[in-house]
């Protein structure tokens, strides 16, 4: 049965249908935008035909073009949000979804087919706690701008050298959440980098993630991505780095260590060397160097044992949680 939403501004909560995927199961979706006019009307439109009773909010990212009229005139739900940024967006949304058992997230600019969203909602019933659209196994000519592929794949090499985490699409904006998990998982990110805290929340909290293959279209004519490449990419390498930093410290700090004292030896050896053949220091800043590299090293091991400790201690807390 379809129901028409009235729009609703600026609202902090926004009560979804009482039921939709199951019995006593509710689904909300979330799309952020900013500047979509040319394709938000569709988006809505067609996640409403794809999902009959659901709750679909648009969240207005400070557009100067009547993406807001057009996504209300669809019959969205359009909450506002001024801050400039896809991850203070994405929050909003989600903010006003919390009675929702089920969160859809999608961009605005009509390159996710709306039908894929029930084999993301499958997952999320076969015990999954996030499902992943992800794009890189099929896409149409010109769905990515150069250097996008490339960057995403490094990224994806990078994510499973530092966590291990067997990820075939970092990026994809197409995602579905419990409400347990959006409950669970604090979201600072700002921007672009959303979708990496995501998958690396999912990580740190131990969830359970699957990955549904899923067509990425092409962007329509007059429509212009806002990701930028080297920008947006700096924010997404400093992101990761910290939460390398934040969740994994005594491998980032014990490496650190290692590396001190693989420089320690070098320098240090120098010095020892000649002290055999001379019987003197004759290099004394080189000396005091490989000292100081050695001592350096050992307060990063020891601050990686001690962060490490902090972090255990988070993390059974987090599965108290989780169980209650």
């Amino acid at each position: 049965m379809s129901q028409t939403l009235p729009p609703v501004a600026d609202s902090q909560s926004v009560a979804p249908p009482p039921s939709f995927w199951g019995p006593g199961q509710s689904v909300a979706v979330v799309i952020p935008c900013r500047n979509e006019e040319r394709s938000i009307g569709k988006v809505v439109e067609d996640f409403r035909r794809a999902l009959p009773g659901a709750l679909v909010v648009v969240v207005d990212n400070a557009s100067t073009d009547a993406t807001a009229l057009r996504a209300s005139e669809a019959g969205a739900t359009v909450l506002h949000e001024s801050r400039r940024g896809k991850g203070f967006a994405v929050v909003r949304g989600f903010r006003s979804t919390r009675d929702a058992d089920f969160v859809v997230l999608v961009d605005g600019d009509d390159t996710y087919p709306a039908d894929a969203v029930h084999a993301l909602l499958d997952g999320l019933r076969a015990g999954a706690d996030m499902t992943i659209g992800t794009r890189l196994t099929s896409w149409e000519d010109g769905a990515y701008r150069p250097g996008h592929t490339f960057g995403n794949r490094l990224f994806i090499a990078l994510v499973r050298v530092l966590f291990g985490v067997q990820t075939r699409d970092l990026f994809s904006g197409y995602r579905a959440f419990t409400q347990r998990f959006l409950m669970l998982s604090p979201l600072i990110a700002q921007g672009f980098e959303l979708e990496a805290e995501l998958s690396m929340q999912a990580l740190a909290g131990s969830f359970v993630v699957t990955e549904v293959p899923v067509h990425y279209r092409a962007r329509g004519e007059g429509s212009v991505s806002k990701l930028s490449t080297l920008r947006d990419g700096y924010r997404i390498l400093v992101a990761l780095l910290a939460f390398f930093r934040d969740y994994r410290p005594l491998s980032c700090f014990g490496g650190l260590a290692v590396v001190l004292w693989i420089l320690s030896a070098l320098s240090g050896g120098v010095v020892v060397d000649q002290y055999l053949h001379t019987g003197q220091v004759l290099r004394v800043p080189l000396a005091v160097l490989s000292v100081g590299l050695a001592l350096l090293g050992a307060i990063s091991f020891m601050g990686g044992l001690f962060l490490s400790s902090v972090n255990r201690r988070a993390q059974e807390l987090a599965v108290l949680i989780l169980r209650r």
